[in-house]
């Protein structure tokens, strides 16, 4: 599936806020949703418990969707946000990440 047809579908789904809604929204959920994600994770991590992968894909999808919100309220796709977003990362590590360079920010410059 490609990212804008996601975002096309997801976007079906949003509630009828209105777009200053949808904005305060996006941010909202986002938070909430990374939120679930890392608790998925510090089940694992402090508690010892089996990492449940299922739980944890699906929380990475609650994510994509208020992403894809978030991505709709700035009036740009999400293909285009993942363009901006790898150019930005092609600039700071031109070969691949290392510390140096993620504190240079040669995109920045």
């Amino acid at each position: 599936m490609d990212i804008n047809d996601y975002q096309k579908l997801a976007m079906k789904t949003k509630k009828a806020l209105g777009e200053s809604f949808d904005l305060v929204h996006s941010v909202y959920g986002l938070c909430g949703e990374v939120g679930e994600y890392a608790d998925a994770v510090k089940k694992h991590q402090i508690y010892g418990r089996g990492f449940d992968i299922e739980n944890a894909a699906e929380e990475i999808g609650d994510v994509m969707w208020f992403c894809a919100l978030a991505s709709e309220c700035l009036g740009i796709d999400l293909n285009e946000i993942a363009r901006r977003n790898i150019e930005k990362l092609a600039k700071r590590y031109p070969d691949r990440y290392s510390d140096e360079l993620a504190e240079k920010r040669l995109d920045k410059l």
